[in-house]
């Protein structure tokens, strides 16, 4: 199942059964400590089948990466949003620029598993996570558009709260930190032009704190409401 026209053919069939996003890889896990992170899955032609295929069905593609070779064959092939991406060199930021390829590097996920109880997941999160925050500072530095963005695992989603803290201490003003979850995200899903902002014309969805979130972020992990689209939830 992994010729490019197998690749084109599962995702005409996930388009067809209605998915609204591509996510595909090309490294394996860091989650599981059997795996290595920078070993390639897809090569640069396998990679371009899928963006070729989902963007035929007028979707974009999103891509799990670590290594900077990986990830610089994920960007060429026309990815929407390079995932994770502890490792993406200069050279593949820069195109990132060119081509307006977002960065969504989940440091949530990497801090998680720095607090593992497997000593593999532990060593791996606690070298990953600041070269990933070295990434994701470069990236905002030369103009890469970043959205925060977290992982589920066993039915449970990481609050992206935590990823704007995150964000934070990785360089980015807290406005800026703040736009990755707002505009930032909005903008990567298609939805720039009715969320992602409180103004006229917008969904209405809000998330009430208690506290002044530019002066302290991580004020955003702790929502005392909730209102979806105008109404509280």
């Amino acid at each position: 199942m992994r010729s490019p026209e197998a690749l084109r053919r599962v995702v005409e069939v996930n388009l067809a059964r209605g998915a609204d996003t591509v996510k595909t890889r090309v490294n394996e896990r860091a989650g599981l400590p059997e795996q290595d992170p920078l070993a390639q899955v897809y090569d640069h032609e396998q990679l371009s089948a899928i963006v070729a295929a989902a963007r035929r069905g007028g979707k974009g593609v999103l891509c799990h990466s670590y290594s900077e070779k990986g990830c610089h064959d994920a960007v060429t092939a026309g990815i929407r949003s390079l995932e994770h991406g502890a490792f993406v060199g200069e050279r593949t930021l820069h195109e990132m620029r060119r081509r307006g390829t977002y960065f969504t590097p989940t440091l949530t996920a990497i801090a998680g598993l720095a607090e593992s109880a497997d000593p593999v997941l532990a060593e791996r999160g606690r070298a990953y996570l600041p070269v990933l925050k070295r990434a994701v500072l470069a990236a905002h530095e030369l103009g890469v558009p970043l959205a925060a963005g977290t992982v589920s695992s066993g039915g449970t989603v990481d609050p992206i709260g935590r990823e704007v803290e995150l964000m934070r201490s990785a360089g980015l003003s807290a406005l800026d930190a703040i736009r990755t979850a707002t505009t930032g995200a909005a903008k990567l899903l298609g939805l720039g032009s009715t969320a992602g902002r409180l103004a006229r014309g917008f969904a209405g969805d809000v998330l009430v704190v208690d506290g002044d979130p530019p002066a302290d972020v991580s004020v955003l992990a702790r929502p005392v409401h909730v209102v979806r689209s105008g109404l509280p939830v």
